[in-house]
């Protein structure tokens, strides 16, 4: 399986994702974790890891990472609209290893990719509701150098009385489609078990990359 090769805006997300679900404003007071507070929090743990830098291991990076993504992401929901209808097809070992293959596969690429600091630092969120009682949350990451400014916009829904991000748009591309196009492609090629050994292949080579 072939994944195409990610652009440099691209790089700095990496492994952002997909949509649906609920949430008022009344319940956005009541939590215990606004939207604006899921992006700021992954926005601290991505400007750590550039700050660890490529001194520190690509190990040190992932583990870091992995429960702040784990945090902010729902990685079931974003492996369901990955796959579309064919999501429903998959047995329930199935999905609980592609949902595994691609949250390793999430936090590889940003264990890759967030690895120098240069000044860099993200604007403050800004949140607003969307339809489907769901939040859109957007912050700038602004180059510290005079380079170009890279803009996100998270798409966040309720998940058991948690926000948690569904989607990534970087600079108004949408991963989840993107994503979803390459998945479901490579699925009908060579099924379910195709897929997710290619996920799994090129996490490993973007830590060996990465070391």
């Amino acid at each position: 399986m072939q994944f195409s090769k990610l652009t440099e805006n691209q790089k700095f997300l990496g492994a952002c994702i997909a949509i649906f679900m609920l949430g008022t404003g009344s319940a956005i007071a009541s939590t215990g974790n606004a939207p604006d507070t899921v992006v700021t929090k992954l926005n601290t743990a991505l400007i750590h890891s550039m700050k660890m830098g490529p001194s520190s291991s690509y190990e040190n990076r992932f583990h870091a990472l992995y429960p702040e993504m784990i945090h902010a992401y729902d990685f079931s929901k974003i492996a369901h609209y990955s796959l579309g209808t064919a999501w429903d097809k998959l047995s329930a070992p199935e999905k609980k290893q592609f949902v595994q293959a691609l949250t390793h596969y999430s936090v590889a690429n940003y264990a890759a990719h967030f690895t120098h600091y240069a000044g860099q630092k993200f604007s403050s969120p800004v949140s607003k509701s969307v339809p489907g009682h769901r939040m859109m949350v957007s912050t700038t990451l602004k180059s510290g150098n005079g380079g170009k400014n890279n803009t996100f916009d998270y798409l966040l829904s309720q998940n058991h009385g948690q926000w948690k991000i569904v989607n990534v748009m970087t600079d108004g591309v949408s991963n989840l489609a993107m994503q979803k196009a390459e998945f479901t492609g490579a699925l009908k090629k060579g099924g379910i078990h195709a897929l997710m050994n290619g996920i799994n292949k090129r996490s490993e080579m973007l830590a060996h990359a990465a070391r």
